[in-house]
């Protein structure tokens, strides 16, 4: 029994430890809210366009390019350094995405301003498919281009890098490491924006498909944000082994009685 004891007290500092160095979410969203408004749940706030129009139905936001003109965001504390998000993302549209008005859909900013960073583009496909995206590092139109064309109705999962001291953007599809293939922006002017505000956007482009978004997460590691779970907190992991503990204790001492 006291080594069965002793195996989850060091399982429970290995959680402990674990959930610590995941501390660095610094926020997250799986628009779980009442179909209507995204704003103001989960702290979101309207900063551009039309009050009420970017909407949550069924757990994703919709990001509608054509009427709709609400873009809103999300304050976080920022950290130095670099810095990540990730976000499960669908395009539908009515047909392949074509033109050049390619427009961006989420990206970092400087809180109360317009100030934007790593821009997420969807873009014109390259080779037969429905789309593909790009990343613009500090411009509004994509500096690179995924290599690969993407299809409506499937869901891919993005994680972004912006380097905010070399002012540098980093994409990635569906990727499991941070070694996985990526795409880079252009290197712009140092030292980039510090960014401390994640921005979901509506416009007009060509064609004006819809982008749904799901499972956000912003954090200061591509690990923190290459999953769209929440981390368990802390109080959550300690109550979880806690409870395995005495429960064990329990039947302990049932079995010496």
């Amino acid at each position: 029994m006291k080594h069965i004891t002793r195996l989850i007290l060091i399982s429970l500092g290995l959680m402990i430890a674990s959930v610590q160095a995941s501390a660095a979410i610094l926020a997250f969203d799986n628009f779980d809210y009442a179909d209507g408004s995204l704003v103001p749940n989960g702290g979101w706030a309207t900063h551009s366009g039309t009050a009420g129009d970017l909407l949550v139905s069924g757990g994703q936001v919709v990001v509608q390019h054509g009427t709709p003109s609400e873009d809103a965001n999300i304050e976080f504390t920022g950290v130095a350094g670099d810095i990540y998000y990730g976000l499960d993302f669908t395009v539908n549209a009515s047909g392949m995405i074509i033109g050049t008005d390619n427009e961006y859909f989420a990206h970092f900013r400087v809180a109360d301003s317009f100030d934007f960073s790593a821009r997420l583009d969807v873009v014109s496909a390259t080779s037969g498919g429905d789309f593909t995206v790009g990343i613009a590092s500090d411009d509004s139109t994509a500096d690179a281009i995924w290599g690969t064309d993407l299809d409506f109705g499937v869901t891919y999962r993005a994680v972004v890098k912006y380097d905010q001291v070399n002012n540098i953007a980093t994409l990635w599809i569906d990727a499991l490491f941070a070694s996985d293939t990526s795409i880079v922006g252009d290197d712009r002017a140092d030292p980039g924006d510090m960014v401390n505000s994640f921005a979901l956007r509506q416009s007009d482009s060509d064609l004006n498909e819809t982008v749904l978004v799901d499972n956000l997460v912003i954090g200061s590691t591509f690990d923190d944000v290459v999953r769209g779970a929440s981390p368990i907190p802390v109080p959550a992991a300690i109550w979880l082994f806690a409870s395995a503990l005495g429960l064990l204790g329990f039947k302990g001492r049932k079995a010496a009685a």
